[in-house]
């Protein structure tokens, strides 16, 4: 498993890009997370006004947060923060001999390891979700904060750690500034080996991939292999209704299977998880040390799993012609403060 390195960068044949995709990593700490890419590589030069920025949220005792007319405090002593990342690279713009790097965060999902409550929670953030981000210019140079898509987050930075830390910074200030000790970032060629590290999801289609592979016609059931584990889990087009929520489903349903696979194979041999990461490590990037991730999998194992959560909102085109979710303030105010504050 690298720690902060890049990586490498694939050539791109065209300039909008819209790919499906799974993060599936290490249960019991990261569970078996959803990676869901729907990215397209936007070019955007301009920069607007600092919107604001997390100085004054964080003090030295204490974290809180408003809600409900309330002080609520934010529970330190009890709660680890893991930010998961799906990226997706494309070619290396040049402009006048820099660079810059292309790959955004399409999917974000917070892992929460409870060790008061002996939980493990989920939180799924939207790609799109409207949200401070800080901007960079293209010799790397800060340019202040500026409100947009949050999965933009990553394509600033001028390595592949400073967008991370980005990205890390992004949904901390979106999540009321609750702190994240690291991130765990999977690239879209670790789809198979996730799968197959795991010996094969087995999966029962209800939709017909016969375009893509004979053996995965509808009602068939079979355990996936290398490929098939990726159209599985990101086809749309073709699929079904054509739908992100049908998609959305099967990704569910992979996810939850292999769970069970990794839940199986830990119970059977302690080195079960290292060998998972071994794995897949040509795939995945992070600031966590490999004794972290372990020690904090099977520590956590028998924590209670919460299930993934979600923040209610609206999706609307910009008038910069993308999509936008603005979270609604009292879903995300109730989902915050039953994950991690008390009330002061």
């Amino acid at each position: 498993m690298r720690n902060h390195t890049r990586y490498k960068k694939r050539p791109s044949r065209r300039k909008t890009v819209l790919i499906g995709a799974v993060l599936a990593a290490v249960y019991a700490l990261i569970l078996v997370s959803i990676y869901v890419i729907g990215s397209r590589v936007e070019h955007r030069e301009e920069v607007a006004e600092p919107v604001g920025t997390l100085d004054g949220r964080f003090t030295q005792d204490e974290l809180t947060y408003r809600y409900m007319n309330q002080t609520w405090t934010y529970r330190k002593n009890d709660i680890t923060n893991i930010l998961m990342i799906g990226i997706d690279w494309a070619d290396t713009q040049q402009d006048g001999g820099s660079s810059r790097y292309s790959g955004q965060a399409d999917f974000l999902q917070l892992v929460s390891i409870d060790k008061g409550k002996q939980t493990i929670s989920t939180i799924h953030i939207d790609r799109d979700t409207i949200t401070p981000i800080k901007i960079y210019g293209p010799f790397g140079d800060y340019a202040g904060v500026r409100e947009t898509q949050i999965c933009l987050s990553h394509a600033y930075g001028s390595t592949s750690q400073q967008s991370c830390e980005n990205t890390v910074w992004a949904v901390s200030h979106l999540l009321g500034g609750i702190p994240i000790k690291g991130y765990i970032v999977m690239d879209i060629d670790g789809i198979a080996a996730v799968n197959d590290a795991l010996g094969g999801v087995t999966v029962t289609l209800e939709d017909d991939f016969a375009h893509l592979d004979p053996s995965m016609a509808k009602g068939a059931t079979l355990t996936l292999k290398g490929k098939q584990a990726e159209y599985y889990v990101r086809s749309r087009m073709g699929v079904g209704a054509g739908t992100n929520i049908s998609r959305m489903t099967r990704q569910r349903t992979f996810a939850e299977a292999a769970n069970a696979l990794m839940l199986e194979g830990m119970q059977k041999d302690m080195n079960y998880i290292g060998s998972v990461l071994d794995q897949i490590s040509g795939h995945v990037e992070t600031n966590l040390s490999r004794g972290f991730l372990i020690n904090m999998a099977y520590s956590s194992s028998e924590y209670e799993r919460t299930g993934i959560h979600s923040v209610f909102g609206i999706h609307e085109i910009g008038e910069d012609g993308f999509m936008g979710f603005t979270p609604d303030p009292d879903s995300l105010g109730e989902l915050l403060t039953s994950l991690f504050f008390k009330e002061k």
